[in-house]
């Protein structure tokens, strides 16, 4: 089939008669098992789009032809929304159309007043990388080990765990943010926020007093657990280190990211206890006024070969070394 012209191409909102189309364009570049399961049932589709949860556009050809997806992913109505779901035709691939549904959907987070824009990258090659670096988006987060190879594609050629990077954009202007960064790692924090265009002012941290409050998920799909600290306490080492028990040992989780609330003054004691829990630092999550940015740390019970990792442009490379340098350390204490 001889591929259409550039000019050929149309790109818009998913409309219900678009989303009759996308089961099909899933199941040809992602096949069965892709693990946003409303790609495969328009109806779902639709009642996302409509509730404001999902921001969906499409690339189509021929003015019919769905060839391309490309979401916000807002659960909650959050005011800062993931960048996924992306999909394009292999025959259609070349023609700039993941650019041209992501400049669609960033007039679309304009338009609603949202705060920010973030995209996880795969690291097995720089493809995705490429795309959000055009838009202006900055790593500032390194997940290792984030999901197992069989949830990708091409999964008979990924030799490990596929790890991701965090890319950033704020949408909205941001305004300064008071933390209470580690002294460990506050330069590393500087330069992600300096990267986003985000003024920070650094706090001296006090002691954590009180229990710890942290809440915690698992997404058994993919082996991986979420740990939210609410309020750091004294005693959170025990605390981290039973729950770590229970996500990874218990129930069969590989890797745990845990997020500490860089607004709460104990912030660079919780950290410290998480460290002596096996956690080590891996980049920061910046969230809406109001709510605190948190710094990000991980928990790994998977062997990762860093070689493997692939990384594009010399920001994403520090923070890929920075994380290394903190897994190893974490190791051996």
């Amino acid at each position: 089939m001889p591929i259409p012209d550039p000019s050929a191409y149309a790109v818009r909102r998913l409309t219900p008669a678009d989303a009759a189309y996308v089961p099909e364009l899933t199941i040809r570049v992602n096949g069965p098992g892709y693990i946003h399961a409303e790609m495969y049932h328009p109806e779902r589709l639709i009642r996302l789009n409509q509730s404001g949860e999902l921001v969906s556009v499409v690339a189509l050809v021929k003015e019919r032809e769905v060839v391309g997806h490309l979401a916000l992913e807002r659960p909650g109505l959050d005011p800062i929304a993931e960048s996924g779901e992306a999909m394009v035709l292999p025959e259609h691939q070349h023609h700039h159309l993941l650019d041209r549904m992501r400049s669609l959907l960033e007039d679309e987070a304009r338009r609603e007043r949202l705060t920010g824009i973030y995209g996880n990258t795969v690291t097995h090659h720089v493809f995705s990388q490429k795309t959000e670096e055009r838009f202006g988006a900055q790593p500032i987060a390194m997940l290792l080990g984030a999901s197992p190879a069989a949830a990708h594609r091409d999964a008979e050629k990924l030799p490990q765990r596929v790890s991701l990077l965090t890319y950033f954009k704020f949408i909205a202007a941001p305004g300064e943010f008071a933390a209470y960064a580690p002294r460990r790692h506050r330069d590393v924090i500087a330069r992600l926020y300096s990267l986003i265009g985000r003024r920070v002012a650094f706090m001296e941290p006090a002691a954590a007093n009180g229990e710890v409050a942290l809440e915690s998920s698992i997404d058994s799909k993919i082996d991986r657990a979420s740990i939210r600290v609410r309020r750091a306490g004294a005693n959170a080492a025990a605390r981290l280190a039973e729950e770590r028990e229970r996500v990874c040992r218990k129930r069969g989780a590989k890797v745990a990211y845990l997020s500490v609330p860089l607004a709460d003054p104990g912030a660079e004691d919780l950290c410290e206890q998480a460290e002596a829990s096996g956690f080590f630092f891996c980049g920061i999550e910046p969230r809406p006024a109001g709510e605190g940015d948190l710094m990000k740390m991980q928990f790994l019970d998977a062997p990762i070969d860093f070689s493997l990792i692939q990384t594009d442009g010399a920001a994403a490379r520090d923070l890929a070394a920075y994380v290394a340098g903190e897994r190893d350390r974490i190791a051996r204490v």
